[in-house]
């Protein structure tokens, strides 16, 4: 038995609260993750976790050992680390997670450019289907929307330039049911909307004198999937406020075309974060992925400025060259 894999198992087992999940996110079956908490359980001759159909919960010996294993990682990955650190050559698996709001349009070309500049490294790239509301062990770095990690004590974070959304719909759909001249026609049209990352029935729209407009709105329908949003929207199932750089192609083609142009849809999720642990050491892997997403979404806001961006648009995060923090 591999000790140290198992203790990682285990963990992740806990931070999961599903032996399915944590399989999934270690990228094993769910028989190899069942036999190596049993194989832990009868190494230690103890119960770790009490096991339902539904529930996990940890026996007190349970929660002394999850305690133990954390620490022991951390300077177990700190050992590691300071090796891989002194070669200066990012090497090993990089595990990041990424919020489901971001388009492949944003993600494929960051994750296949870091490749090309440190191909020695293997990245494995998560789609969060919820909300991040935390950044677990499983995983080296986020990107995250939103402000739901603002101020985490655990966590280092830097602003990327923001994804502008877009109330956009189809030709078709508007020529059947108009088009919205004013904030305040929206709530009458079909929403769109995307579970659970749309919670809030309001809408916020920004008019050209900074003036805030807030809509009613209730979903007509609503899915899981970004990209089904934005099929749906192209069907001419009512309208979808989109992040720019998923709905850019449809938007260039025709196939969907901006509603109420001139007002800007002010919401918290067109934030873009970049967070990975505090830690005193941070692997060089992670180090050279922090460094180069905040060189990469620099130039992309660059570039998505100058083609797409009214004048009075918000300039785009600060640029950096080296995170701060990463040593």
């Amino acid at each position: 038995m591999n000790q140290i894999q198992t203790m990682r198992v285990f963990i992740c087992v806990i931070e999961q609260q599903s032996f399915r999940r944590a399989a999934r996110t270690l990228g094993v079956s769910n028989a190899r993750v069942t036999r190596s908490i049993a194989a832990l359980e009868g190494h230690l001759n103890t119960r770790l976790m009490h096991r339902t159909t539904r529930s996990l919960s940890l026996t007190e010996a349970g929660v002394r050992y999850l305690d133990g294993c954390r620490a022991l990682l951390e300077a177990f990955d700190h050992l590691e680390s300071s090796i891989v650190h002194a070669t200066r050559e990012p090497v090993g698996t990089l595990r990041v997670v990424a919020s489901g709001r971001l388009s492949p349009r944003a993600l494929t070309p960051l994750v296949d450019g870091f490749r090309r500049h440190h191909p020695q490294v293997r990245v494995q790239l998560t789609i969060a289907d919820a909300p991040i509301d935390a950044l677990d062990t499983c995983y080296d770095a986020g990107i995250v929307t939103g402000d739901r990690l603002d101020g985490h004590p655990a966590l280092v974070g830097h602003a990327l330039a923001p994804d502008t959304l877009v109330p956009c719909a189809s030709p078709a759909y508007l020529a059947r049911c108009g088009l919205p001249r004013r904030p305040g026609d929206l709530s009458q049209h079909a929403w769109i909307a995307l579970a659970p990352h749309e919670p809030s029935s309001t809408w916020r729209m920004v008019d050209p004198d900074g003036v805030a407009h807030l809509v009613p709105m209730q979903p007509s329908y609503t899915v899981n999937r970004l990209s089904l949003v934005r099929e749906a929207a192209v069907a001419g199932s009512g309208i979808a406020l989109l992040p720019e750089s998923f709905a850019a192609d449809a938007l260039d083609s025709g196939a969907l075309v901006p509603v109420l142009a001139g007002y800007r849809a002010d919401d918290p999720d067109a934030r873009r974060t970049l967070v990975y642990p505090d830690r005193q050491f941070v692997p060089a892997r992670t180090r050279s992925f922090v460094e180069y997403a905040l060189a990469h979404f620099g130039r992309r806001a660059g570039r998505d400025d100058e083609r797409h961006a009214p004048p009075d648009r918000t300039a785009p995060a600060e640029r950096a060259d080296t995170a701060p923090n990463l040593q």
